[in-house]
């Protein structure tokens, strides 16, 4: 009995890693669809930084820290007045492996400065600061397709496995 539970514990970890990696590569389709919408429909203002600082997270790349940089500003736009700390469209968070790395990409930002923000038209809160495209989307899709095809052949391995054992074929 418990070698058959153990058997059949096989396809369904199979499926979760499926799902996952199904998940992996819906949000990065959405984040990549989202940052495309701010980046195609924006309008420049002025802005002033109001803060900056650098996120110190373990676990990054190979097993190091990540650095993160942060920036906070206030615009105004069609007379309204707004904070954000988006530096990249759609709330994309790009991350450093070393703090010189974060440091150069706050650059130009020092508490104070007056900037170019970029104003999402149907998001007005949602400025940000640089007017590019982040390629993390489109790693989350890859890493997440290739987890997905690689779950599914193994799910298809273990149904073939299976029917070939019911029809006596090794």
């Amino acid at each position: 009995m418990g070698t058959k539970a153990s058997t059949s514990s096989g396809p369904l970890v199979a499926v979760v890693i499926l799902l996952v990696g199904l998940g992996f590569v819906g949000y990065g389709a959405y984040t990549y669809t989202s940052q495309s919408a701010a980046l195609d429909s924006t309008e420049t203002v002025n802005a002033t930084v109001s803060s900056t600082s650098i996120e110190e997270s373990p676990g990054g790349r190979r097993g190091g820290t990540d650095y993160r940089p942060q920036v906070s500003f206030n615009y105004t736009y069609e007379g309204e007045s707004y904070s954000s700390s988006n530096l990249y469209p759609s709330g994309v968070t790009q991350s450093s492996g070393t703090k010189d790395g974060a440091e150069s990409t706050l650059e130009g930002y020092e508490p104070g400065a007056n900037v170019t923000a970029y104003v999402p038209t149907d998001s007005p809160g949602s400025a940000f600061l640089k007017n590019q495209r982040s390629t993390r989307p489109l790693f989350m899709m890859g890493v997440g397709g290739l987890v997905a095809v690689l779950a599914l052949v193994s799910i298809v391995r273990n149904h073939l496995t299976a029917i070939a054992s019911v029809v006596g074929i090794e």
